[in-house]
């Protein structure tokens, strides 16, 4: 599974908003458990090239602050889960998910 998380990488907390992250960072993992995970910029793209952006990186969830219900819709179009409402650490939200806690 890979799992995206918006990023503010000052603070490097999960960002306030979907649709104004200029990063992500993204987590490779297998069997539970991360495997690897890096720091993508967004180039501060539109919001449908963030969601396409995802999908050619075959991101199966994203985890984020606030998303707009056209975004949300987006990302669903594309399949990917969206997990919002989450704020803080991205490595807890990411084990989070992993151990079944956040879906």
């Amino acid at each position: 599974m890979k799992i995206a998380v918006t990023v503010d990488i000052g603070s490097d907390l999960i960002c306030g908003s979907f649709e104004e992250c200029r990063h992500f960072k993204v987590y490779d993992t297998e069997n539970d458990r991360v495997i690897c995970s890096e720091i993508v910029g967004t180039m501060n793209g539109s919001v449908q090239d963030k969601v396409d952006m995802l999908g050619l990186m075959d991101a199966d969830t994203v985890i984020c602050g606030r998303i707009g219900a056209e975004t949300d819709e987006l990302l669903s179009e594309d399949g990917i889960i969206c997990c919002s409402g989450i704020y803080g650490d991205p490595d807890d939200a990411v084990n989070g998910i992993l151990t079944g806690q956040l879906i």
